[in-house]
């Protein structure tokens, strides 16, 4: 699962700067975003508890409202592996049903708005505009697994950090100070990197005057312009055209 900001925070989250990702609730008024929210359920989930992934009760759309949702995907050793991590002020969508075979976790207290397939329909029949932008979240959602494909195959452990952070500190809002939200170790599974060289890559930066950690699970940024030029994008990008034209 790879998250979408939605309208309630105004943010570029896309990490090659392209043009700003999709909203659930681009294009519509006021009174039907008012509508599709009253449709949607509260649910708050305790650190640790995981959303239904099938069943009637498995949310079609989610919104997270706080906290943080993280999605594992079992390993055939029978362990487990990070994939992505939703932040306040993002959304998410099934893709397929394989992608239900994952667990959606909450990190601290987690509230969400969810809503199911039927009471979807319902409302993409009244608000036919709110189909459309549940498209362009899904292929949104595609692009950033493609791109993070190839920020695996095509960067460096420098780059990998330092494009992971940059990524964090837009979803969050650009504070001050983000929340990285797990372990170094769960850090390493969406980066593919092991747990030391994370480890020492955060340190190096750290000493460049680029971060500073006030606590192992805070990272405050001090230099985000250089932090941007530190992610390599631009190659990844040019990697990217020259695959569409050689493929």
């Amino acid at each position: 699962m790879t998250a979408m900001i939605h309208s309630w925070q105004d943010h570029d989250l896309h990490p090659i700067d392209v043009d700003p990702r999709p909203d659930l609730f681009h294009g519509l008024s006021k009174a039907q975003t008012r509508q599709i929210r009253r449709a949607f359920k509260s649910e708050t989930y305790e650190d640790g508890e995981s959303l239904p992934r099938s069943g009637v009760d498995a949310p079609f759309v989610g919104l997270v409202l706080s906290g943080v949702l993280r999605e594992d995907r079992a390993t055939p050793e029978g362990g487990s592996h990070l994939l992505a991590l939703t932040f306040a002020g993002e959304a998410f969508a099934r893709q397929s049903r394989d992608r239900a075979k994952g667990t959606l976790t909450a990190i601290g207290e987690t509230e969400v708005l969810t809503c199911a397939y039927a009471t979807f329909e319902r409302l993409a029949v009244a608000i036919p505009r709110l189909r459309l932008n549940l498209l362009h979240l899904v292929q949104d959602q595609l692009a950033q697994a493609q791109y993070w494909q190839l920020l695996l195959g095509r960067k460096t452990a420098h780059e990998r950090i330092t494009s992971m952070l940059r990524c964090f500190h837009q979803r969050q809002g650009q504070p001050d100070e983000i929340d990285l939200a797990v372990k170094r170790a769960d850090l390493g599974q969406l980066t593919g990197l092991k747990l030391e060289t994370v480890s020492r890559q955060m340190r190096a930066l750290e000493r460049a005057g680029l971060i500073a950690m006030p606590q192992p699970s805070r990272v405050r940024i001090k230099d985000a312009a250089t932090l941007k030029a530190e992610t390599g994008d631009s190659s990844v990008r040019r990697a990217a055209t020259d695959f569409r034209i050689t493929f």
